[in-house]
C-alpha cells in the first residue's frame, strides 16, 4: 500500500510540474502589459550632415612682375577698391637708371646703324662701277644687317624698361575687398621665378561660397539646387542657408575616407560671414509637410518569441491579402524559415520601403498592420500609406514596448 501511494504522489508532482510549464507561457502571456504610441501628423525631414570652409566666390592674388623694393603702399586689410585703384608702387631709382640705360643703347645703336647704312650705300655704288670685290659689299650688307638687328633689339630693351616702369605701380585688376595684405614699404621682393603675392582681393562678399567635404556613402543624395541649411559657431543661435551650386567630381582621400567636394552658394548681404569661417552643414534631401508619422520604437519593437509563434498565422494571412504577391510569397518563406523566425530577423525579408507594427484590434486581440513607409530619419517615419488600404488615423496605438506584470 505505501508502495502505491509513493507512486500516485510522484505521478501528481509529475502531473503539477507538467501543467505549470504547458501553462506557463499562457499566464505570462496574459500577464504582459504593452506601451503604445499614437500616429500623428507632422513634417518631416531628412539631410546629410557635413562640415565645409567659408570663401570668397573669386579672389584675385595681386602680385609684382618685377622685383625691387617696396616704396608705397595706399591699402590696408579690408579697404574696398575699384579697378584700377593704385594700390602699390615700387622704388623708381633703380627703374630709372634702366630706362636711361636703355635710351642710351638706342642711340648707340641707332648711330651706328646710320654710319653703316652710309657705308654700305657708298660700297653699293663702288661694286656697280666694279671699284670693289663682290666680297667687300656682302661684308658691309652684312654689317649693315647687323647693326639694324642691334637697333631693334636696343629698342626692344627701351620698350621692356618702360612696361618694367608700369609694372612699378599696382592697381586692383577687379572691384573688391582687401582681404589679405603680405608686404610692408620698404619690403624688397624678387619676382626672378614666380609672381609673389602683395594682395588677396575677394570681388563681392555679399555673395560667398562654402567648399563642403561629404563622404562617398552620402554624395549620390546630393544633387544641384539642393537647399543647404548651416550654421556658424560664431552665431549659435542663427541659421544660415545656401544652395548647391557644384558637386565636383575628383576625389579626395580624407583619413583614408573617399570625399566629394561640394559647392554651396551662400547670400551675405547682412555682411555676417567672414571668409575662413567654419560651418556645420545639413543637405536637405527629403521633406514632407503635414504627412503621417509613426516613432521608429514601434518599427523596432520585437516581441517575445512566445508572441511571435502566436501571431505567425496572422502575419501570413495579413502578407498574403494585403503585400504584392512576390513579396508576400518572399516574407511568408521567411516566416517558415527557421533562421529568419526570430524576434530580430522576422521583417528581414521586406524591403526598405515596407514595414509593420504590432497593434491591438477592436477585439482586443494582438494584430499586425504592413505600411509603406517615406522619408526615414532617427526619431520618426512617414507612413504614406497602409498596404491593406484603410484609413490612417490617431486612434491607431501602435506597440512599441513590453513589460511584464509583477
Amino acid at each position: 500500500m505505501k508502495k502505491y501511494r509513493w507512486l500516485i504522489i510522484l505521478l501528481f508532482t509529475a502531473i503539477v510540474l507538467i501543467g505549470y510549464f504547458y501553462m506557463k507561457p499562457k499566464i505570462e502571456a496574459k500577464n504582459i502589459e504593452y506601451t503604445y504610441t499614437s500616429l500623428h501628423k507632422g513634417d518631416i525631414e531628412a539631410s546629410v550632415s557635413s562640415t565645409g570652409t567659408l570663401e570668397a566666390i573669386n579672389t584675385v592674388d595681386v602680385g609684382t612682375q618685377i622685383s625691387g623694393t617696396i616704396a608705397r603702399i595706399y591699402v590696408d586689410f579690408n579697404d574696398k577698391v575699384r579697378a584700377g585703384q593704385l594700390l602699390a608702387e615700387m622704388d623708381m631709382k633703380m627703374l630709372q637708371t634702366a630706362l636711361q640705360s636703355a635710351r642710351a643703347n638706342l642711340a648707340v645703336s641707332q648711330a651706328n646703324l646710320n654710319q653703316v647704312e652710309d657705308l654700305h650705300k657708298r660700297n653699293k655704288l663702288l661694286f656697280e662701277k666694279n671699284v670693289i670685290s663682290e666680297q667687300e659689299f656682302n661684308t658691309s650688307k652684312f654689317a649693315l644687317e647687323q647693326a639694324t638687328s642691334t637697333r631693334e633689339a636696343a629698342r626692344a630693351n627701351l620698350t621692356n624698361a618702360l612696361v618694367n616702369i608700369g609694372y612699378a605701380k599696382i592697381t586692383s585688376p577687379i572691384n573688391g575687398i582687401i582681404i589679405e595684405k603680405s608686404v610692408d614699404e620698404g619690403q624688397t621682393v624678387a619676382a626672378s621665378f614666380s609672381t609673389p603675392t602683395m594682395f588677396i582681393i575677394a570681388e563681392d562678399l555679399s555673395k560667398m561660397q562654402i567648399l563642403a567635404d561629404v563622404d562617398e556613402s552620402d554624395i549620390g543624395y546630393i544633387k544641384d539646387s539642393m537647399k543647404v541649411r548651416f550654421t556658424i559657431q560664431t552665431y549659435p543661435d542663427a541659421t544660415f542657408f545656401g544652395t548647391v551650386s557644384q558637386i565636383r567630381l575628383q576625389p579626395i582621400e580624407i583619413n583614408n575616407v573617399v570625399n566629394y567636394q561640394v559647392v554651396i552658394d551662400v547670400d551675405n548681404k547682412n555682411g555676417m560671414l567672414i571668409p575662413g569661417m567654419t560651418a556645420s552643414i545639413e543637405f536637405i534631401t527629403q521633406t514632407a509637410k503635414n504627412v503621417w508619422l509613426i516613432n521608429n520604437s514601434a518599427l523596432r519593437f520585437r516581441p517575445d518569441q512566445t508572441m511571435l509563434e502566436k501571431i505567425k498565422p496572422i502575419l501570413e494571412q495579413k502578407a498574403m491579402q494585403t503585400l504584392p504577391d512576390s513579396l508576400a510569397v518572399s516574407f511568408t518563406e521567411g516566416l517558415n524559415n527557421e533562421e529568419l523566425f526570430t524576434p530580430a530577423n522576422f521583417k528581414k525579408n521586406l524591403p526598405s520601403k515596407v514595414n509593420g507594427f504590432f497593434y491591438k484590434n477592436d477585439a482586443g486581440k494582438l494584430d499586425f498592420r504592413f505600411i509603406e513607409v517615406g522619408i526615414k530619419v532617427g526619431l520618426q517615419s512617414e507612413i504614406i500609406s497602409f498596404f491593406d488600404g484603410s484609413d490612417i488615423t490617431q486612434e491607431i496605438k501602435a506597440i512599441n514596448g513590453i513589460k511584464s506584470k509583477k
